[in-house]
């Protein structure tokens, strides 16, 4: 699959503890847990037929599996952005409104303090002007 060799040594111990529980589970199930030859000459045979027979053909469907996951998870993650993008229009579209007044508003406002400015600032220079420094 490509993986480095700390996720493969990972994956080989979490297969290894799901083989052993589930052989566990069945020993206990069929002979209460007397552990004899047979049982682990049948695990071990299972093993090597598994990995003569099927093995190509499961690692084959895994993939395809993992694959399909992959793709399911991207396709969530762009409906989940194109949701938001069009949350985000939306809010923009419904506060276009109230920020054209506030905006008309407040450059009203700067007018209004910029004209009072000036007239203060003229009527300071012609008292200055007027009267010398002496």
């Amino acid at each position: 699959m490509g993986l480095n060799r700390v996720i493969t040594f990972l994956g080989d111990i979490f297969f290894s503890l799901v083989a052993l529980l589930i052989i566990f589970y069945l020993a206990q199930k069929a002979n209460y847990l007397e552990w004899r030859f047979y049982l682990f000459a049948g695990s071990l045979l299972g093993l090597i037929m598994y990995l003569i027979l099927l093995s190509r053909y499961i690692t084959k469907l895994f993939n395809r599996f993992l694959n399909y996951i992959v793709q399911l998870i991207k396709l969530i993650i762009k409906m989940f952005e194109a949701s938001g993008r069009n949350i985000i229009n939306l809010i923009a579209f419904f506060m276009a409104i109230p920020y054209g007044i506030l905006r008309w508003i407040g450059l009203l406002l700067f007018r209004i303090g910029e004209s009072v400015a000036v007239d203060t600032a003229t009527k300071v220079r012609r008292k200055t002007t007027k009267n010398p420094k002496q």
